[in-house]
């Protein structure tokens, strides 16, 4: 860890303290001992100076002495033998020369009157010195512990996110060789179509993998290519009416996140229905949000298809995972019509 106080800001900070507490000193020494400017100036000045000094010093007893609380007694015996060297240290070293700038006996007397003075100012700028720079290492531990607490919340959410979207394609694909197993005796050419398509889809998604967010005109062409799949097994049955404004294009949402809500839209739709069923997929912007939804026709006497729950509750656990919060999915059904509405915040790039 570099020194708290070579940096150049930090640095002058540090120097001007120690010229105040100088000029304070001096004044003292003029007001209360007596002594001339000029002597006060010098006195207070060189004292300063070396315990200045020997404050930067400090920082490695600081810094490379262990703060383990079973440790406290060692800690403590080594910070009252550094405190007792450098404060000696530095007296003898400002004794020699003020005597050897300042030759008065009067000043000679004075020196041994302040010698306990003296002392005990060396202690306490020890302490102070010393306690900052617990503080100062204190606080950027906890900058360091904040930080890698949030690095691996990311790297948690990252891998959930990633285990979220990987449910996607294996479900899908599922649906799909079912089909196809299916289509092989039935229809052979749509089987043989089938494959063709889902080979392009899969190559498009998987090609998309590692990337977080999509903008909406490529999710589009995502979905297309799914329901160009579908449509090999449906028929007539799938249609699918899109109303997605050029202004709508660009603007970003969570990579396939489309895809569980049209396959949702398909299971309980087409499953359920003996007709033919219309998908409505609508996009608008609402200042900083982009607005989506997914309609289809239902049978509201239908039982049911029973399934994994994958649709729903992954795009509602994504949206907790990116944004926070899980309320952005609304789902609405009258008596003929199921729809889902998606609300995407447009979070700056920056």
């Amino acid at each position: 860890m570099q020194h708290p106080f070579l940096k150049t800001n930090t640095l002058s900070l540090y120097l001007f303290i120690w010229l105040v507490v100088a000029g304070l000193f001096a004044s003292a020494l003029f007001f209360q001992f007596k002594l001339s400017w000029q002597g006060a100036i010098t006195d207070a000045g060189i004292f300063h100076g070396i315990f200045g000094g020997l404050g930067l010093v400090y920082w490695f007893n600081v810094r490379y002495t262990s703060t383990d609380k079973s440790q406290w007694f060692n800690v403590l015996i080594s910070h009252v033998a550094a405190a007792a060297l450098s404060v000696g240290a530095g007296i003898l070293i400002f004794q020699w020369l003020i005597r050897y700038l300042v030759a008065d006996m009067a000043y000679e007397v004075f020196l041994k009157d302040t010698l306990s003075l003296r002392i005990t100012l060396g202690v306490l700028y020890y302490a102070i010195v010393v306690l900052v720079y617990y503080v100062t290492l204190y606080y950027q531990d906890a900058r360091s512990r904040v930080k890698k607490q949030v690095e691996l919340q990311a790297m948690l959410k990252g891998a959930e996110l990633e285990m979220l979207k990987s449910q996607i394609n294996p479900h899908f694909i599922f649906n799909s060789l079912n089909s196809i197993a299916s289509l092989t005796l039935a229809s052979p050419e749509k089987a043989h179509d089938m494959v063709i398509k889902l080979s392009h889809f899969l190559r498009h998604s998987l090609g998309k993998k590692s990337e977080q967010m999509n903008s909406l005109k490529e999710e589009l062409a995502n979905i297309l290519l799914y329901l160009d799949i579908e449509k090999v097994r449906f028929g007539d049955r799938l249609a699918v009416v899109t109303n997605v404004p050029e202004s709508c294009q660009e603007l970003m949402l969570p990579n396939l996140i489309l895809q569980p809500l049209m396959e949702n839209a398909i299971k309980h739709g087409i499953y359920e229905n003996t007709e033919p069923v219309t998908i409505k997929l609508a996009a608008q912007q609402q200042q900083n949000l982009l607005q989506i939804s997914i309609s289809n026709e239902y049978d509201p006497n239908s039982t049911g298809r029973k399934g994994g729950g994958i649709g729903l509750k992954n795009v509602r656990e994504r949206l907790h995972l990116i944004y926070g919060v899980s309320d952005w999915l609304h789902v609405s059904k009258n008596r003929q019509r199921f729809t889902v509405k998606l609300d995407i915040p447009q979070l700056s790039k920056e």
